[in-house]
């Protein structure tokens, strides 16, 4: 009984103490643990806290700012075919889409009541008129007031004239019938627009801009027309200096210079340039941070401390900001962004990026392009001397060749001319001495054939007995 008493008891205390060592093992293993775990947080904590960042400086650039509005694209050539008359439309002679030269119909008005308005006036001054023609010529009247009623004559004349004429309406030139929405028998105003008639040249498109947007345009400006995901150039060919009124906006029109073939009427975008800045301090927009709508900028100290910098911004594109306050170059600006980053905050520099000034390598180009147009222009200038030098002394020496060619001509000339009389005066003094054995006395003259062919008839020949 004692023994297995003793028996049980030694096995308590076994397993006490195996369970006593287990509990240490355990005890130091978590304190390992967190040991381990405390010095590798502190590493990470050492290595994250002084953040790196990339610095950057002012920079000259250029910035360009562009506005996009909708326009409506019409030929560049169009003319409005006006009602001048009122009343119902009778006749319809065209149709859109039709061809028509200048002077053809387009339809016909029934003005029958404006024009028997007009004729009654036109009557009654008429017989005005004649009556007081007689009594001026009757001396009754005086010049003055005859001229009176001759003026209020004329006048309903051409009104009664004018009436009938504009009951039809004429194509003013040659082109497309578009836009007419004419119906028999609707009537019609004076001064409604019938139809316009196109010519078929270039396109343009016509839009409004603000007064801000219309003091940055100048005449010729370039412009992207966008239709259909296509991209088409052109040029501002008009800008009205007058407010639209029904728009509030003042017109502008832009010439599509790239082909197309653009209907008549349709919207389109068009974008371009209405502010362009040049030589002016530039930072990328990524880096310009607000606070309270203050922009400001990071900057590093010698010392790696990082400050915040309050600027002063003007224009902005989509990349680029003006940035009016006057910064030194050497200021090191931060160029990246780090969760860390903020007032106080030491940085490590990692990246110094150097950036030229946009103008200085704008201005070498043009001053190269300067240079060369200039020595290009003194080229051509001692070479058009040259060429009018060359070309004057070819002349001089083409007239020296030919008047040599003259002279040596005449002188062959006369030559010959000698040579033949004294070859025919001693053929004739030879046959005179043979037949008649007597003396002949020659008498010649050698200057009236000198330039000419010499015929042997003109020779005379004098004989002496």
């Amino acid at each position: 009984m004692n023994e297995r008493n003793d028996l049980q008891n030694s096995s308590k205390n076994v397993v006490g103490k195996l369970i006593y060592t287990i509990l240490i093992i355990l005890a130091v293993a978590g304190i390992g643990f967190l040991v381990y775990k405390r010095l590798t947080t502190k590493k990470v904590q050492d290595f994250n806290a002084i953040p790196s960042v990339n610095v950057t400086h002012i920079r000259k650039g250029t910035i360009i700012k562009e506005v996009s509005v909708m326009g409506n694209i019409l030929p560049t050539d169009t003319y409005y075919v006006v009602a001048k008359v009122g009343g119902d439309i009778k006749n319809i002679y065209v149709k859109n889409g039709d061809y028509v030269k200048k002077g053809d119909p387009i339809c016909e008005i029934d003005a029958s009541k404006e024009i028997e308005a007009a004729f009654i006036q036109y009557d009654t001054t008429r017989s005005s008129y004649e009556r007081m023609q007689k009594l001026y010529q009757a001396g009754d009247i005086s010049l003055q007031n005859f001229e009176t009623v001759k003026a209020q004559y004329e006048a309903a004349k051409l009104a009664y004239d004018t009436k009938v004429e504009y009951s039809i309406p004429v194509a003013v030139d040659d082109g497309v019938v578009e836009n007419t929405n004419m119906t028999i028998n609707t009537s019609i105003s004076q001064g409604t627009v019938i139809c316009y008639i196109t010519s078929e040249g270039a396109k343009e498109l016509n839009f409004g801009v603000t007064e801000r947007v219309l003091d940055g345009l100048n005449i010729n400006d370039p412009v992207k027309i966008e239709k259909s995901g296509k991209i088409y150039d052109g040029y501002i060919s008009n800008i009205s200096n007058l407010i639209n009124a029904q728009t509030g906006l003042f017109n502008v029109k832009a010439v599509i210079t790239s082909e197309n073939s653009f209907a008549s009427g349709i919207m389109a975008k068009v974008t371009f340039p209405y502010i362009t800045k040049k030589n002016i301090n530039i930072l990328p927009n990524e880096i310009i941070y607000y606070e309270a709508s203050m922009p400001y900028v990071f900057v590093v100290g010698s010392d790696g401390v990082v400050n915040k910098k309050f600027i002063e911004v003007g224009i902005e594109n989509e990349n680029y900001s003006e940035i009016i306050t006057n910064l030194d170059k050497s200021l090191r600006i931060v160029s990246t962004w780090n969760n860390d980053l903020a007032e106080g905050t030491t940085v490590n520099v990692v990246k110094d990026e150097k950036v030229e000034d946009e103008i200085v390598f704008e201005t070498t180009i043009n001053n190269v392009i300067d240079d060369k147009e200039i020595e290009t222009k003194n080229v051509a200038s001692v070479s058009e001397i040259s060429e009018t030098t060359q070309s004057e002394s070819k002349i001089n020496e083409e007239r020296e060749i030919i008047e040599e060619s003259k002279i040596n001509e005449e002188s062959k000339i006369n030559e010959e001319s000698e040579s033949i009389v004294a070859n025919k005066l001693n053929e004739t003094k030879e046959q005179t001495t043979n037949n008649k054995g007597s003396f002949i006395e020659e008498s010649t003259t050698v200057s009236p054939f000198s330039g000419r062919d010499i015929d042997s008839n003109s020779v005379k020949i004098t004989e002496v007995k």
